[in-house]
């Protein structure tokens, strides 16, 4: 069963069990306010009949005159204050009369009974003298006491619960119960059209998500789902249409990663394979430059292989990390009398501003590799002649390391995307430059593992400034 039909099914059954339950409350007090307005009116019929009865009583003091008649002959006509008191048979006067029909109907002979509950007529010591037979499982019996001069000669009783069917109260009750029915049929089949336009509202954007996860599966990126809703349907919107476009940059970055890397290994394989043919065919004489020039084509592409392998480790957690409590002031002023040689052959002087002691908890090995790393990058992509400082502090519980080069600089907007694998820049840092471009994404990972963050941004010297923050060792 599908969502649709589950939310329509809900809908429609918390509908249908609401409707039961009121109307079958209602139901139930009508006919609690409908027995009391019955019971009003045979109140009124026996206070009529008792002062007719009462009267009849006075003239002999005993009742016999009214058994020789019997109970019926006072029940109908009753004198009454003002008129007769309504019959519970007695037509509606909304009804048009007989008059407007054409003939009169012939008139019904009328027995005792047929239009108003048993009555029964008791002396003052409850002894049944006339009127209809006394019941004895009877519920609902309403009792009238006659007085005569302040005492009491006999009580008049009435069964409400042997309303004759025919009578207008039956006919009135079940006629209610009928109507109760057609509106609870009525409300239900309303409640059902509204419950399927509202399932269907509801379920609407649940298809569109189905629809868009369908289509990521498929390995279809182009989700572009409805983000005007403000409830949980929207955010979960806005968040497919997020993966949409992550999974699609993912899949281009993919794409890329597959041909730079194909780009970085055809290179010095090529220059190899040329290499080696020229030597073949005797184009060119084996001797010490050869081998030279194939040494380092080797070590090009063992240099690449082996920043993959970094890359990949990192990525995936592989690299082991054993954290130890290092003076980092001390780690580069290693590296840097380390790599000072390199950069006085490019003509570079490198420059040093270094609080010390500052100690952290690393790992000293990666730490150095993250060093070597970064003062690798700025001698490859700093001009000939430039210069390159090196700057630690701590301010806090946080120490921060910037490296700031000269020309060539880069954009404020492609600072970020230094940090991707085998990214280059086209114009200033070209690929003149040796190196795979997958120093600065092992350096990201070296940082993130420390739980520190790495971030570049245009330098005050006109190159590139590189920012790394540790958090400090706590005494």
């Amino acid at each position: 069963m599908n969502i649709f039909r589950k939310v329509f099914l809900s809908f429609l059954g918390l509908t249908a069990l609401t409707l039961l339950i009121t109307l079958g409350l209602a139901r139930w007090s009508f006919d609690q306010g409908f027995l009391n307005f019955v019971a009003g009116l045979e109140q009124q019929r026996l206070s009529l009949l008792g002062d007719t009865l009462a009267d009849t009583y006075s003239r002999k003091h005993n009742w016999q005159p009214v058994i020789k008649k019997g109970l019926a002959y006072y029940l109908d006509p009753l004198p009454t204050r003002g008129g007769r008191p309504p019959r519970l048979s007695q037509p509606s006067p909304l009804m048009s009369s007989p008059h407007d029909q054409g003939a009169r109907p012939p008139p019904r002979p009328r027995e005792h009974g047929d239009d108003a509950p048993p009555t029964a007529l008791f002396n003052a010591q409850g002894v049944w003298l006339t009127g209809s037979k006394p019941k004895s499982d009877a519920k609902e019996v309403l009792n009238h006491a006659i007085y005569l001069k302040g005492e009491k000669v006999g009580e008049l009783r009435s069964w409400l619960d042997a309303i004759p069917e025919r009578s207008l109260a039956s006919s009135f009750s079940m006629q209610q119960r009928y109507a109760s029915i057609a509106i609870g049929l009525l409300c239900l089949l309303i409640a059902g059209a509204a419950s399927w336009l509202l399932a269907r509202r509801l379920t609407a954007p649940v298809k569109d998500v189905l629809h868009g996860v369908e289509r990521l599966s498929r390995g279809v990126y182009d989700v572009n789902l409805d983000t005007l809703r403000k409830d949980e349907l929207g955010t979960l919107m806005r968040n497919l249409n997020g993966l949409s476009h992550i999974l699609n940059e993912t899949r281009s970055a993919k794409n890329r990663w597959f041909a730079d890397i194909s780009h970085e290994l055809r290179t010095p394989l090529t220059i190899l394979i040329g290499e080696l043919d020229a030597l073949e065919a005797g184009i060119r004489p084996f001797g010490p430059e050869q081998v030279e020039s194939l040494k380092h084509e080797a070590l090009l592409l063992h240099r690449l292989v082996d920043d993959l392998y970094q890359l990949s480790m990192s990525d995936v957690g592989g690299l082991k990390y054993h954290f130890s409590l290092v003076d980092i002031s001390e780690s580069i002023e290693n590296v840097r009398a380390a790599l000072n040689a390199k950069a006085l052959q490019k003509g570079l002087t490198i420059s040093t501003t270094i609080a010390q002691p500052v100690y952290c908890l690393v790992d000293p090995q990666r730490l150095e590799q993250l060093f070597i790393n970064l003062l690798n990058n700025a001698i490859l992509y700093t001009d000939t002649g430039g210069k390159i400082v090196l700057s630690l502090s701590q301010h806090g519980n946080k120490v921060t390391f910037e490296i700031n080069d000269t020309l060539p600089g880069v954009p404020l907007a492609d600072c970020a995307k230094l940090f991707d694998p085998l990214y280059r820049q086209n114009a200033s840092r070209n690929r003149s430059a040796p190196g795979a471009g997958l120093g600065l994404t092992i350096c990201r990972n070296i940082v993130t593992a420390h739980q520190g963050k790495i971030s570049a941004s245009p330098s005050s010297l006109g190159g590139v400034c590189i920012t790394v923050e540790l958090p400090a060792a706590k005494e």
